[in-house]
């Protein structure tokens, strides 16, 4: 059931955003007066197809993946005046330009309604802080609250990750500004290569600060130590060895420090103290004391924030959010290139797909627009990118053409379109290589 889930939520997602980055194509052409012979939603043979009252045909194809706007004059030397080769540089540029542009205003429309809806949020507050971490060493305290890193403000743990992210692979101190105990402070952590070369997935958590989980079991492993010994979902420990447990991320440290002796437990079970004793066990691969339990992921009242936003507040807001993530996205590609990022962070159609689910079942329609908007951005930030057969490569064409003052020559044309094909799809079928081995990992 979930793996039609996620085939439905990929292709409703790859689908739209796609249909608007033609149809910013489509609306600037015709506005600059370009005949459209072609406009289609997906490849290969055509499913649906209609015309409209401008001649031009509609097709809904039978690959779900892609779309292309066909210009009258745009392959041929035509210069009627209804063809895009009769168009000015600017003209041309434009309309290349609409297709991301028509992403990025998607992606504003759609944030800033799911700013003025409202939502609940992870807060930036602290959880528990590993010991010997470089967050631990800097100074950070459970019940901590960051409120800016580097340049960047900071309200929800989401944007302590985007705001960590653009230090990947980097060398020096991040600038953390925190609230303790309603002071302010700033504290710094070194790094050095941070990251580089790795596949990260909580930044957060990779500088030693958990997310504040409440101390409840979700599921015990069969014949653990944790089920011999009584142990039961919804379990709540309130104590380890007569310390007080605030947070899951306590619970491995704790006995761990035990070194493997009977650790006495407090727990709480329908409202009622019980008290138990359970002898772990060392795991060779994990080189480490375990007992058998995962967490059932409550999040701590505490760490929980509302946040909604005025229509002009979230306006701006959408505005800047999308401003951010379009330049992070660019200065992530640049990174990768020279080696500070690695290549394996790179997502394909399997890894948008289990997004597009998962947001569907665990998070709801809220989430799946979220995941649209960021999509949408990414679709257009690619798009961008200077590669023949890309709107960035067609517009460094245009720009070289104009810069020469004559055409290129159509033996180089081709030579740069099978390249830009090539890397296009080199880079799928990369992405997609990334997402099977997430999948066996």
């Amino acid at each position: 059931m979930n793996f039609l889930v996620y085939i439905f939520g990929f292709l409703t997602l790859i689908l739209i955003i796609t249909a608007i980055h033609e149809a910013g194509h489509y609306s600037m052409a015709r506005f600059f007066k370009v005949t459209i012979l072609d406009f289609s939603i997906g490849m290969g043979k055509s499913l649906k197809s209609w015309k409209d009252k401008a001649d031009t045909e509609f097709h809904l194809r039978m690959l779900p993946i892609g779309g292309f706007v066909k210009m009258k004059g745009e392959d041929e030397g035509k210069d009627a005046d209804d063809s895009f080769s009769s168009k000015k540089y600017y003209q041309k540029v434009l309309i290349l330009l609409a297709g991301p542009l028509a992403n990025f205003f998607l992606a504003i429309i759609l944030l800033t309604g799911l700013n003025i809806y409202g939502n609940t949020a992870l807060s930036s507050l602290v959880g528990y802080v590993d010991e010997e971490s470089s967050s631990f060493k800097a100074g950070f305290k459970k019940g901590d609250l960051i409120v800016k890193i580097d340049s960047f403000d900071v309200s929800t743990r989401s944007d302590a990750q985007m705001a960590l992210s653009r230090r990947l692979g980097e060398t020096g101190d991040i600038i953390f500004q925190v609230s303790s105990s309603n002071a302010e402070k700033t504290m710094k952590i070194p790094i050095k290569s941070w990251l580089q070369g790795e596949e990260p997935s909580d930044l957060l958590k990779n500088l030693g600060i958990n997310v504040p989980i409440k101390p409840i079991i979700g599921e015990i492993l069969a014949d653990s130590p944790a089920e011999i010994s009584g142990l039961k979902k919804n379990d709540e420990i309130l104590e380890i060895n007569n310390q007080a447990v605030s947070s899951w991320s306590e619970i491995k440290s704790k006995i761990n420090s035990n070194l493997g002796l009977p650790s006495n437990f407090k727990i709480l079970r329908d409202q009622e103290i019980i008290f138990l004793s359970i002898l772990p066990e060392f795991s060779e691969e994990k080189n480490e004391w375990l007992i058998g339990i995962s967490a059932s992921n409550k999040i701590s009242p505490e760490a929980l924030v509302f946040q909604r936003e005025a229509p002009l507040s979230a306006l701006n807001k959408a505005t800047i959010q999308t401003f951010n993530v379009v330049m992070d996205s660019f200065e992530f590609l640049y990174k990768m290139i020279i080696g500070y990022v690695s290549p394996k962070n790179l997502g394909g159609p399997v890894m948008i797909g289990q997004f597009a689910g998962e947001s569907l079942i665990y998070g709801g329609f809220y989430s799946f627009l979220l995941l649209i908007s960021y999509v949408s951005i990414g679709l257009g930030v690619i798009n961008l990118v200077p590669i023949p057969i890309l709107d960035g490569g067609q517009i460094l064409i245009l720009t070289i053409e104009r810069l020469k003052g004559s055409p290129i020559s159509p033996t180089v044309l081709d030579f740069t379109y099978r390249f830009g094909i090539s890397a296009v799809i080199l880079l799928m079928v990369f992405a997609f290589m990334n997402d099977i081995s997430r999948i066996g990992a």
